[in-house]
């Protein structure tokens, strides 16, 4: 009897504790607006929760809860772009460098994140808080790389750890949970190419996961211990404070993707990012109404500006629109029309900004022309709306792959494309009613869940709040190097084993050959 009062006496306490609100810790160092759109709201939600949330971004709210506190990394935009937000990387030439090229620009920004983001003032109002203040749990945007996740875990006393995945390979998270990498069935997320892979592809494939796996051993690790050191001497090294890993959120849904064996730890919340669609604004609700059979979005997302994309390009796309006068067009376009090449058709409409969500969700939407980001296309999957892909960089062309795979997209380059072809593809998605059927139902088996991904993330947030030392999710793994892990020392010992035995073997019939060989001479003598 006294030993379940006890038992029952914790878990009060822990259901109180949590209830009573916690204090979480949200590093989100990366300068991407599609970042914070992906994360702000697991942050919103856990506030609403009751907990005390403090989010360290360069990308701030304006007017959030009074129990959700955004601390500003002010100087990463300028630092990293050196200019304003607004102004956007040379895509292009990343879409045309090869996949390792790309991991070592991945690797190259996130050291650069962490040599900035340690100079903000930000981020020094964070590691001046009281020395003995403790948050209950820590969340890191994965991307940011280990360098300042690992600073603060440390400085915060080593706190429960979930980092947040983008990305839905997790071949960019396998150090964090000694995860394994399927080279041969699943590609690289920089590697432009689907999951039915030639031996070349896979021979490439295998390269490029493991070059991404070894450049952080040989890299990424050893920069961050270098910070870490320099402001905590005695601080453990990065990866072994990263063992301090909970739980792992992806932005994967294996209904929507290629399929990928999770480790129990991994929990996967793709789509956590759609919420419950808003009235449109005026101005679209009567431009929508106005269309003779329903309209088209086109938005590049919120790292490229539809009007950095030179004359020609937006002209063809204008010429393309025009050409399907019964459809009425809206396009994110960031400047005014002074800027446009050409007279605007009467069926296109521009605006600044578009609450892409809410367009998606309309029943009078027929196409969705992206850039093939991640949040976009799962957007377009829960909502059920066929694309056309641009795809520009890093894991859009694996997104836009998939789609096509499954016939419910259509690629093309933003870079070379031609007017007709951009016309063609319209006509294509727009008649054929085959991609359509196909993304309804695929939306109908996303949506098809006992729990909204948000509502699964914040629940299992609370589960490491309640059960703060269990690791019973952790895998052994995680404490191998990735030459043990994939059993190379092994494959190593056995080989030089068969090759010694066959070296012996060789001598030892060589050795009874030469013997009988005499022996037969000296007979013969």
């Amino acid at each position: 009897m006294a030993t379940r009062t006890i038992i029952v006496t914790i878990f009060l306490e822990c259901i109180f504790r949590v209830a009573s609100g916690a204090n979480i810790l949200f590093f989100s160092g990366i300068p991407s607006p599609s970042h914070s759109i992906w994360l702000r709201p697991l942050t919103t939600a856990l506030a609403k929760k009751g907990h005390n949330v403090t989010v360290i971004s360069p990308d701030v709210e304006k007017s959030p809860p009074s129990n959700l506190t955004y601390i500003h990394l002010e100087n990463l935009y300028s630092a990293m772009f050196n200019s304003s937000q607004e102004v956007v990387p040379q895509f292009f030439e990343l879409a045309n460098s090869s996949p390792l090229t790309l991991l070592n620009v991945i690797d190259q920004f996130s050291i650069k994140c962490c040599n900035h983001g340690i100079k903000s003032k930000g981020f020094k109002q964070l590691m001046d808080y009281p020395k003995d203040f403790k948050f209950d749990v820590f969340l890191s945007d994965y991307m940011v790389g280990p360098c300042l996740a690992s600073l603060l875990m440390y400085r915060f006393g080593i706190p429960p750890f979930i980092p947040v995945v983008p990305y839905n390979g997790l071949t960019t998270s396998s150090p964090y949970i000694g995860s394994y990498s399927y080279s041969a069935a699943i590609p690289n997320h920089v590697f432009d190419a689907t999951e039915k892979m030639s031996f070349l592809e896979r021979t490439k494939n295998l390269l490029y996961d493991s070059y991404e796996s070894i450049s952080k051993d040989l890299y990424l690790y050893p920069h961050a211990d270098s910070v870490i050191k320099s402001i905590f001497p005695n601080a453990p090294s990065a990866r072994e404070l990263q063992k301090n890993i909970k739980l792992l959120f992806t932005n994967s849904n294996p209904m929507i993707q290629y399929k990928e064996p999770l480790m129990p730890m991994v929990i996967p919340v793709g789509g956590m990012h759609i919420l419950p669609p808003k009235p449109l604004p005026n101005d679209l609700s009567q431009v929508i109404s106005k269309s003779k059979e329903g309209f088209i979005l086109f938005s590049l997302g919120s790292n490229v500006r539809s009007d950095q994309l030179g004359p020609e390009r937006i002209r063809c796309i204008l010429t393309a629109m025009k050409a399907f006068p019964q459809y009425q067009f809206l396009w994110k376009f960031e400047s005014d029309k002074s800027k446009l090449p050409m007279a605007v058709p009467e069926n296109v409409f521009i605006r600044a900004w578009m609450p892409q969500n809410d367009l998606l969700a309309h029943p009078s939407i027929k196409l969705f022309i992206t850039h093939s980001g991640l949040l976009s296309t799962q957007e377009a999957f829960w909502h059920g709306v066929p694309l056309i892909g641009f795809p520009l960089f890093t894991d859009q062309f694996r997104n836009i792959n998939y789609c096509t795979s499954i016939r419910v997209a259509r690629r093309l380059s933003l870079e070379t494309f031609a007017v007709d072809e951009l016309i063609d593809a319209i006509r294509a998605m727009v008649t054929d009613p085959s991609y359509r059927t196909k993304m309804q139902r695929l939306s109908q088996h996303f949506r098809d869940q006992p729990q909204t991904p948000l509502e699964r993330a914040v629940w299992w947030v609370e589960w490491v709040l309640r059960n703060p030392d269990v690791d019973v999710m952790q895998s052994n793994s995680i404490n191998l190097w990735w030459f043990q892990k994939y059993l190379m020392d092994v494959f190593l010992f056995l080989f030089i084993v068969i090759v010694s035995v066959v070296v012996t073997l060789i001598v030892i019939l060589r050795s009874i050959f030469r013997k009988k060989l005499s022996t037969h001479k000296n007979k013969s003598e």
